[in-house]
């Protein structure tokens, strides 16, 4: 099975950064669009990761 190394590098980088995104979110006084912000950091690498993929690649 092959897993993707940028997908990977993704993984490893969430869980180290998770607990400091998640207090940040959570944290007293917040910003009503930062877990907006943060999902649109997603898609954003998303997208950047998939944007050499032809659509008859499967």
């Amino acid at each position: 099975m092959y897993i993707n190394r940028t997908l990977l590098l993704l993984l490893a980088i969430a869980v180290v950064f998770i607990p400091t995104a998640q207090e940040w979110v959570i944290s007293g006084g917040t910003a009503w669009y930062r877990p907006y912000l943060i999902w649109l950091v997603i898609i954003a690498l998303a997208w950047w990761n998939q944007r050499k993929s032809y659509g008859d690649d499967l």
